[in-house]
């Protein structure tokens, strides 16, 4: 199944690569997405709003028409990510008012829903995204372990039910046997659950071969880095792009 994410297709054709965008002040944040939009290989640029340091709707929106106009054509995607998977504190009640403020907006394409979050502010945010025709990606980060194959298939076909455009799973690995778990509930989804359009890492320096790799199992994205990385074991564009295309 195909998610559409502004120009790009996730879930067809090559796999798509994600940058972060890191900064936490408006020049630096601007600076950063100047130089991201001059490097190539780029899919789709991600905003991590928890990152920034005035994480208040009004401030967000402030910067964002100059963001936007300064990616060009290329997809925009917002996410906040919450203290509980490693990012920063957020009452529900605010991460659905920025999120919806971000949704309003019109200039991001898409939005990231932690799956795990409160349910109902999820949810709420999800009817927002709906009604403006926005997709969601769920998200639900690991930072401790690798659960089961069929953990991992089970939240991502979870997050797919729920109304989620493409499932996101990232886990920390603390074995060889952990990554190819990962690889193993990729597979299971692409034979498994071909509807659910869906990417899977394992993060830190033991799991990057599932970001370099990930797509041979049905892992329709993966991130990289242009300057700072926002999760470990992101690797600079151009080498991933080099693996990309040595491995096909």
């Amino acid at each position: 199944m195909v998610a559409k994410i502004g120009r790009v297709d996730l879930g067809d054709g090559p796999v798509k690569v994600i940058v972060p965008l890191t900064a936490s002040t408006p020049d630096d944040l601007l600076a950063q997405a100047s130089v991201v939009a001059a490097t190539p290989g780029i899919d789709i640029v991600e905003w991590r709003v928890d990152l920034f340091s005035d994480a208040h709707p009004d401030a967000v929106l402030g910067v964002l028409p100059e963001l936007r106009a300064s990616l060009g054509s290329r997809p925009l995607l917002a996410t906040f990510r919450t203290a509980a998977e490693g990012g920063r504190e957020i009452a529900a009640s605010d991460y659905v008012d920025l999120n919806v403020a971000l949704i309003d907006s019109g200039l991001v394409d898409a939005v990231d829903v932690e799956h795990l979050f409160d349910a109902a502010s999820g949810d709420e945010i999800l009817d927002a995204a709906d009604a403006r025709g926005i997709p969601v990606i769920g998200s639900n980060h690991d930072f401790a372990a690798t659960p089961k194959a069929s953990e991992i298939v089970g939240l991502l076909r979870d997050m797919h039910r729920r109304g989620m455009a493409v499932s996101k799973i990232a886990v920390t690995p603390t074995s060889p046997d952990d990554v190819l778990t990962v690889f193993a509930a990729s597979r299971a989804m692409r034979q498994l659950h071909p509807e659910v359009t869906f990417f899977t890492i394992a993060m830190g320096s033991g799991g990057v071969v599932t970001r370099l790799a990930g797509h041979l199992f049905g892992s329709c994205a993966t991130f990289a880095m242009v300057g700072t990385a926002s999760a470990p074991g992101q690797v600079p564009v151009d080498q991933l792009r080099a693996a990309l295309d040595l491995l096909g």
